[in-house]
């Protein structure tokens, strides 16, 4: 039986290509659905706007596919493609950002995109990320255990606390301004509305006035929270050796891991308050979408794969209830730069442990084998175009059977999968997720696909 098949793309690509040539090689391979965000953009000056692609803290060697006015990296001035209705946005200090595209042909250009998808038999669906606030202000961003906030160079998306107030109106106002503009779309896909975990310091987020509201009116008791998450911050900033070996021993055998549980049970609360923040998330956008006569449409939740997943807050097996469709992601690329990112900080902290030690740990605990050896910080970044990413093609299959085994078939789940790869372990990613239980895949995105990619998933589908 044929799996499910969907394409992202942005408008930007299709400003390029043409919107045919896109559709066609879209529809060659034998797409169900493309999705797609509301914004256009333009070239412009090294170091305005925004690189593309995005650097994601340290990603230079990351480059696109396929050439966007010629070019495999470039600045781009992003714009939006609607005026916001005010009124939506009044229980919130935020606006959506950026400004309006000059040209009338461009602000169109989305819904030219949707119209030919159905033209052509496609579902059509959008994507927005509401947690994303324009002009953040302090009293709602994310805040840690020493009472600091997250360091935005370290930030790959840079969202507010998911309890404040003020984002959350914000991040519906912004779901409701998407379908009213959108209508015509079969889906909302949402990206972001977890507590994202690119840094080490991430799995301790939040600590703030909001959350802990928050926490009370559900009835958690934040203090044991606020005690035993600040406990184990303390502890991971006076780490041994025999430490780092523990951790990978309760890796290999996870029934250890009670004892933890037990001496830190406000742990526990915390990553079940995080989880219940997540769900209230999208309970809430899912009755917006009601209200704004959107029920039909699908509400697809994005996420960070297991095990990362339990500290974001991305529960798939209570999601299963409200959303209809979950797609985890197998981005690996970022697994590719995480064991770095998360050890330099842990030896920051732990100045007399050995890379190597760290290291092992991190790729242990959190699931990432590989036959790197020896281990070192250097072998670990953002890959370039043609290098394979070290986590095993076993470990994409595992997260996948975990989250599907987490639904119980009461959602759709699909593999959310990057192509920015190499072409050889691109069809290894078809084959892993082809061969899974998932119900089909989602590939992020068109402009990560030259025309032999495109080719390998035309002929290896099904």
């Amino acid at each position: 039986m044929p799996k499910f098949l969907g394409i992202q793309l942005s408008p930007t690509i299709v400003q390029y290509e043409g919107l045919q040539p896109v559709m066609d090689r879209i529809q060659d391979v034998g797409a169900d659905a493309i999705c797609l965000g509301f914004g256009i953009a333009r070239p412009t000056e090294p170091g305005q706007g925004r690189r593309e692609p995005p650097l994601d803290i340290d990603g230079w060697e990351r480059v696109l596919d396929r050439p966007l006015w010629g070019k495999r990296e470039l600045w781009l001035q992003g714009y939006r493609t609607h005026d916001y209705d005010a009124a939506l946005f009044a229980d919130t200090p935020y606006r959506p950002g950026g400004v309006l595209a000059p040209e009338a042909r461009d602000r169109a250009l989305p819904h030219a995109i949707i119209a030919e998808a159905h033209a052509r038999g496609l579902r059509a669906h959008v994507q927005a990320s509401p947690t994303v606030v324009p002009g953040l202000r302090p009293e709602d961003a994310i805040v840690l255990p020493d009472g600091s906030h997250p360091d935005p160079a370290r930030r790959v998306a840079h969202q507010g606390c998911l309890n404040s107030p003020a984002v959350r109106a914000y991040g519906l106002a912004l779901v409701r301004d998407t379908i009213r503009h959108a209508s015509a779309a079969d889906g909302l896909c949402l990206d972001w509305v977890e507590y994202t975990v690119y840094a080490l310091e991430d799995h301790f987020a939040c600590l703030c006035p909001h959350c802990a509201a928050a926490a009370h009116a559900a009835g958690y008791d934040w203090e044991r929270i606020r005690r035993d998450v600040t406990a184990l911050w303390d502890r991971l900033h006076r780490l041994t050796s025999r430490d780092l070996e523990r951790i990978i021993r309760i890796a290999e055998r996870p029934w250890e891991a009670l004892e933890l549980l037990q001496a830190y049970p406000g742990w526990l609360d915390f990553l079940r308050f995080k989880a219940e923040t997540v769900c209230n998330w999208y309970a809430d956008v899912r009755h917006a979408m009601d209200e704004e006569g959107a029920s039909t449409m699908e509400l697809g939740a994005n996420g960070w794969a297991p095990p990362f997943n339990r500290s974001s807050g991305m529960d798939y097996r209570a999601l299963a209830g409200i959303v209809q469709t979950v797609r985890p992601k197998l981005f690996t690329f970022h697994w590719s730069a995480l064991p770095r990112w998360y050890g330099q900080t842990l030896l920051s902290w732990n100045p007399s442990l050995s890379e190597r030690q760290i290291l092992d740990a991190l790729v242990s605990c959190f699931d990432l084998p590989d036959d790197v050896q020896p281990r070192s910080f250097a072998s670990y970044h953002i890959p370039a175009p043609e290098e394979d990413h070290p986590a095993t093609p076993e470990s994409w299959r595992s997260k996948l059977d975990e989250v599907v085994d987490q639904v119980g078939g009461r959602c759709r789940c699909y593999a959310y999968a990057h192509s920015y790869r190499s072409e050889a372990q691109w069809k290894r990613m078809i084959t892993v997720v082809r061969d899974s239980p998932v119900d089909g895949m989602w590939v992020q995105r068109y402009e990560y696909m030259n025309d032999n990619k495109l080719a390998a998933l035309k002929g290896m589908w099904p």
